[in-house]
């Protein structure tokens, strides 16, 4: 080779080496140049670590979905998303985090400061990309991001800073009310966001001559008493920043600055909704967009070292004139604010999307559309009653009905929380205060004395109320026009006239009537008032015999006999109406006529009924009831009376009685219905095949097989004639439960019964085609058995029998007020126990009790946990139940024995065992219930047709004995009133 050739060759090589060193440092330029021209090919999967469920959160989140979409990304299109949300749990979190950065995940996106912290933290070995939001300050929250607009930052890291207007919102304050001097914040110093913007406050304050007082807090629950205790401090407002916790649960700070007249004002944006007087702070769903197409520039082939990290703040400023309205200073909204507003909601409660450009004076207030809702939302009434009776499941079912005209269905955008006073009138004003210091939107109160107790008190809640003989005579208003401003609603005064009259065309010769009533409830002192009068005008005696207790309604059915009176009618009295079946014997051991008042009452030995259709009732008052969901203040909204009449005829006492019912009153009449089934006059076209399955044999499951037996008895159905019945148990194991559930769907089953929420979960996985009919089981939804009582899979129904807690809480705070803590042992395995256990702790914490919950994960951890629980600092025991505790109950109430703590439960075997008190679902009746439900199926009925139900009964049980081992006083207006009392 000549020396030119080398030469030749040699630089040759430099070149090759030069360009393929040149391909190889643009590598990346080079494969993200392709990624930008090329539609992906597969679907690629990235996580959402999201830290809770608040609306803020969601609106980001959202906005995320909308920016991934303009870059032309969409989840189940190119993209797979898995969102995580611990809930503003951060354990929970750091935990999820790990899981996202141990994944095959493209991409992270994180939402919030603290979930920036856990997944930075749980991925700094850059492994997956990670593009961040809704951060306060990311250079403080301390993950390596040394400045904004800097590239001095973890290479696979980039997002937005979103600070708050912190300074801006303190000045338009000041403007808005200049008087004012104290302004209140509670904050978690833990999170590095709220503290950035509490330092900013402190700043602001003081060059405004504002004193800010704070009240720290680690959890959300301790939220609302630091806010009450700002207020016993004297602060005129709260301000909340960026604050995770508080923003977790800000409606319990609004629930106290109402209380007290003074306003919120919030950088986070939304809250105004929540009752807030004005937000200034950051349009989240923009912020989210911007998230999002963030994420969809890295997923495009960004390099996320190459972005900065930049602060972004879209602003928008939220106004609520109904708020204004109603606090003790001297706040103004002026016109060049509204120039500003994004939205305002006026004194009628109405949200008005502004443009700046049409709102350079103030809005005129809107009128608002009677029936307007906003949708996205699920509405909450809060429905307080005397006691459970068949004239309430009439008002409630005219109550679903009218509402579901009026858009609100329950399950989809209306939820119901129910609380009863168990006939006794001490305990409404208990009912009256949880309801009216809850979440709910209104109140709705049925029968009179709740109307008194619970809808006449009412401070913070509008009340609408049905089911109300007189609202005037029970001192409502002075007349349907004019009435007390907090409650609209519906009387329906009974036909008293016509009932006398019918009275008297079927008896004659009639000469006196007794009527038994409270002369506590004002619903019944007008009843019998005009009842008199009527009496007076037609020459017939009235023997009028007063009850103040269910107690005493066997001795006054008694006196009424002794009296000789013709017939015994009803003037629509609660206290009474609990007492029908004695006050039935006793009529129909001395052969004389029972004549009621209300329909749902005929099969209680009635002759007849003469009263008011209450559904129709109910069925009225869904109208007022959505106006006050739409925000129109009560006082508005006129009373009115609505009084359908309707006469039942029960032949079957007539012919008891040799009394023949006039042809003129058959004509007016509908035909009785009797409350038991009627047996069928012949067998089924065939023997049905049905299997009853349970987790393990306990006490209350006994007793609900014992109700099935009876159930089917009742409804006519004979065993070895119409069906053959057979049991199995799985004795508490799961893989044993597995494999009895998958016989089931082959050994020729034909209807499947199952007692437990474990049975259920297993069978519904298992039985996808045979009848199933379910009881004994806390709650079927979180089971997975449908999403409320009448949408749910079309082979399932049955019977659910949530623990009576709020029953139980009401007791507690009547009869125990010293006790403040209590202690309940849970199972996390069981998902009805979860449930179980954070629907008393709900309970509890509304009517300020704490919980202590310990969770068991074993039968054999069972002894030493109880132990455990003996020994913590607790006033009370109050233990829920699953499959697990009710097994092992024994070590619990040895445990409490022995460290002489109080134990409340709420089943009967629980007090037989040593509990002293306990509130319990009736087992037996759920199990009977459940029986009908079958033998409806039997007889034809789809199960998509029958609707979920609980049992109505609940019971109050007491062991003496028991309660002073464990050195519990036990008063004596709860022995008076237990229904069952055990040695």
């Amino acid at each position: 080779m000549t020396e030119a050739t080398k030469r030749l060759a040699f630089s040759i090589l430099l070149i090759v080496l030069a360009a393929a060193l040149q391909l190889w440092s643009d590598r990346h330029n080079r494969h993200q140049g392709q990624a930008r021209t090329n539609t992906p090919a597969t679907i690629i999967p990235i996580a959402i670590l999201q830290h809770s469920s608040n609306p803020m959160m969601e609106e980001i989140h959202a906005g995320i979905l909308a920016g991934l979409h303009s870059k032309g990304l969409d989840d189940g299109k190119n993209l797979a998303i898995t969102t995580y949300n611990p809930e503003g749990d951060l354990p929970t979190g750091n935990l999820m985090a790990q899981k996202i950065t141990g994944g095959d995940y493209r991409l992270a996106v994180s939402i919030s400061t603290v979930m920036l912290q856990a997944l930075a933290n749980a991925n700094r070995n850059g492994r997956v990309g990670h593009v961040f939001g809704a951060v306060t300050s990311p250079v403080a929250a301390g993950v390596g991001i040394k400045a904004l607009d800097s590239l001095d930052k973890p290479s696979h890291l980039t997002g937005i800073g979103t600070p708050q207007p912190v300074a801006d919102i303190f000045r338009l304050a000041k403007q808005l009310n200049p008087a004012l001097k104290t302004v209140g914040v509670v904050w978690n110093p833990a999170e590095v966001n709220s503290e950035f913007c509490t330092k900013q406050a402190r700043t602001v304050a003081g060059e405004l001559g504002l004193t800010l007082l704070e009240a720290p807090v680690e959890q959300a629950k301790d939220v609302r008493e630091a806010a009450e205790s700002l207020v016993a401090r004297g602060v005129e407002a709260f301000w909340t920043g960026g604050d995770a916790t508080v923003n977790a649960t800000v409606d319990s700070l609004m629930e106290v600055a109402h209380n007290a007249h003074i306003p919120v004002f919030s950088n986070i944006s939304g809250h105004a909704k929540h009752g807030g007087l004005f937000d200034l702070g950051a349009d989240y769903h923009e912020v989210g967009e911007q998230i999002g197409r963030i994420a969809a520039d890295v997923l495009n082939g960004a390099n996320p070292a190459t972005l900065p990290v930049k602060d972004y703040v879209p602003k928008r400023l939220l106004l609520n004139e109904k708020t204004l309205s109603s606090l003790r200073d001297a706040w103004q909204f002026n016109p060049a604010l509204y120039d500003q507003a994004s939205l305002v909601i006026d004194k009628n409660g109405v949200e008005t999307p502004l443009k700046p450009a049409n709102a350079a004076v103030p809005l005129p207030a809107v009128a608002p559309m009677a029936m307007a809702l906003p949708a996205g939302r699920t509405y909450k009434i809060g429905v307080a009653y005397f006691a459970p009776e068949p004239g309430i499941d009439s008002v409630m079912a005219g109550l679903r009905e009218g509402l579901k005209v009026l858009g609100l269905e329950e399950g989809r955008n209306l939820s119901f929380q129910t609380m009863h006073a168990q006939a006794e009138i001490a305990q409404i004003p208990t009912i009256g205060q949880v309801l009216d210091n809850s979440d709910v939107d209104a109140i709705l109160t049925l029968t009179t004395p709740v109307l008194q107790g619970v809808g006449m008190m009412a401070k913070h809640k509008p009340v609408a109320f049905t089911y109300v003989t007189d609202p005037l005579a029970a001192g409502a208003g002075k007349s349907f026009t004019e009435h007390l401003p907090n409650l609209t609603g519906i009387g329906s005064f009974p036909p008293v006239a016509d009932m006398l009259e019918l009275t008297r065309k079927v008896l004659p010769g009639v000469r006196s009537l007794g009527t038994l009533y409270n002369p506590s409830e004002a619903n019944s002192v007008k009843v019998a008032a005009v009842l008199r009068e009527l009496c007076q005008k037609a020459g017939i005696t009235l023997e009028e015999i007063p009850i103040n207790t269910t107690a005493d309604v066997v001795q006054a059915a008694q006196a009424a006999v002794a009296r000789k009176v013709g017939a015994i009618v009803a003037v629509g009295d609660n206290t009474m109406y609990q007492g029908v079946d004695a006050i039935a014997k006793i009529a129909k051991d001395a052969n004389i006529p029972l004549i009621l008042d209300q329909p749902d009452f005929i099969g209680h030995d009635a002759l007849m009924v003469v009263g008011v259709d209450y559904k129709e009732s109910g069925r009225a008052v869904a109208e007022p009831l959505v106006q006050l969901l739409a925000g129109i203040k009560p006082a508005g909204i006129p009373f009115r009376n609505v009084s359908k009449k309707s006469i039942v005829l029960n032949e079957a006492s007539a012919q008891r009685l040799h009394i023949t019912f006039p042809d003129e009153l058959r004509a007016l009449a509908v035909a009785a219905t009797d409350t038991a089934p009627t047996p069928p006059a012949k067998p089924l076209d065939h023997l049905w095949k049905i299997k009853r399955m349970m987790y393990v044999e306990t006490p209350p499951a006994e007793e609900a097989l014992h109700g099935i037996d009876e159930g089917f008895k009742a409804a006519g159905l004979q065993a070895g004639r119409d069906f053959v019945l057979s049991d199995a148990s799985a004795q508490g194991d799961m893989t044993v439960l597995s494999g009895l559930a998958d016989a089931a769907g082959s050994d020729g089953t034909e209807l499947l019964m199952t007692l437990s929420t474990p049975t259920l979960q297993t069978v519904l996985h298992k039985v996808k085609k045979t009848p199933i009919v379910f009881t004994f089981v806390a709650n079927p939804i979180i089971a997975g058995a449908g999403t409320d009582d009448t949408h749910h899979l079309p082979n399932v129904t049955g019977v659910y029998t949530l623990a009576p807690f709020q029953e139980m809480v009401a007791l507690l705070k009547q009869y125990f007020p010293q006790l403040r803590r209590v202690g309940t042992l849970f199972t996390p395995g069981e998902d009805n126990s979860v449930y179980n256990m954070e629907a008393f702790e709900k309970a509890a914490i509304a009517q300020g009790l704490s919980v202590n919950k310990m969770p068991v994960n074993s039968a054999s951890e069972l002894p030493n946990a109880a132990l455990a629980m003996a020994s913590q600092p607790i006033d009370a025991w109050v233990q829920i139940l699953d499959n697990q505790i009710v097994s092992g109950f024994t070590a619990i109430t040895q445990a409490a024995t022995r460290a002489k703590k109080p134990l409340f439960t709420f089943t009967e075997s629980g007090v037989k065992q040593g509990a002293a008190v306990a509130y319990s679902m009736d087992y037996y009746q759920a199990g009977f219930d459940a029986a009908l439900k079958a033998a409806d199926i039997m007889r034809g009925t789809p199960p998509a047709a029958i609707a979920f139900s609980k049992p109505s009964k609940i019971r109050l049980i007491i062991s003496e004995a028991h309660a002073k081992a464990l050195q519990l006083p036990l008063p004596v207006g709860l022995v008076n009133k237990a229904d069952l009392r055990l040695p």
